[in-house]
């Protein structure tokens, strides 16, 4: 046998510890693995083009209301569904409330209250609401409605062709500046048309800002980090950020705000007429 020559076994052994060169996969950026490319001007850009806007919506106590009031509100839920010519996503968010610091905060407050019968006072309510946490989970509710606007692209090429992008996965679409415009044009009109026929319920409505829809994808990807480690200023970013295409990293430069879109529902209660007969 050669000094350098292994025997049968020991070739079998390295080739399954140590995988061909050409069989290792790529390394893939996380934000491949994301449905969205970008977010600007309160505007979620898709990575097929199209655009979202998400509405907040305030939640309503529907058991509370008489049964005129019921269905007075279905009514005109139906009428908003039956008014809307593009479809519509309504989510609802559910996060568990972490009130350790804020019992932790009044602890020390106790510590410090030199009354004692408040001190005695505080001890019983923060024994009130562990008990409380240790019997019930403490959800916050938030409701959103999220407004689409798709791009219609003709199919380009061949049937091979199609059948290959089709295989190989989604793309990115780009898009020029004044196309945007004009879509977010569009998309604006489509919102504020939601907007309305929420207020017809009785639900108010604010359109979500830049950093304020960054700051629910990432409490929605990352909620157990999103309790304890609250997001920085996008606007303020300089760190490195990585394409798509598999282009070398740059710094990032933020592109020149527009103005965010104000309260729908303030801004068309400014614009109704006043109330009174004429």
């Amino acid at each position: 046998m050669q000094p350098n020559q292994l025997n049968p076994a020991q070739q079998e052994y390295a080739n399954s510890v140590t995988p061909p060169k050409s069989k290792k996969a790529a390394l893939v950026s996380t934000q491949s693995h994301l449905n969205f490319a970008e977010v600007r001007d309160g505007v979620v850009i898709m990575r097929d083009g199209s655009l979202r806007m998400i509405v907040m919506c305030s939640p309503t106590n529907y058991d509370l209301k008489s049964g005129g009031e019921k269905e007075a509100i279905e009514f005109a839920y139906q009428g908003f569904l039956n008014g809307l010519h593009f479809p519509i996503q309504i989510c609802i968010q559910s996060r568990k409330i972490d009130l350790d610091g804020y019992l932790d905060k009044l602890d020390q407050m106790m510590a410090d209250q030199p009354n004692p019968l408040l001190a005695e006072l505080m001890e019983d309510y923060i024994f009130n609401v562990r008990d409380l946490l240790n019997v019930a989970n403490i959800m916050d509710k938030k409701f959103f409605v999220v407004v689409p606007y798709y791009v219609i692209e003709e199919a380009k090429g061949n049937v091979f062709k199609q059948i290959a992008g089709t295989l190989g996965g989604p793309k990115d679409v780009s898009q020029t500046d004044q196309q945007f415009a004009q879509r977010k044009s569009e998309l604006v009109l489509r919102t504020n048309m939601v907007a309305q026929g929420l207020a017809g319920i009785g639900v108010r409505a604010a359109v979500l800002k830049t950093q304020e829809v960054i700051e629910l994808y990432y409490g929605s990807y990352n909620v157990d980090e999103s309790q304890n480690q609250a997001l920085v200023d996008t606007g303020g970013m300089t760190t490195s950020a990585v394409a798509r295409d598999g282009a070398p990293a740059g710094p990032y430069t933020p592109q020149p705000k527009e103005q965010e879109p104000p309260d729908l529902y303030a801004a068309a209660k400014q614009q109704a007429p006043p109330g009174g007969t004429n």
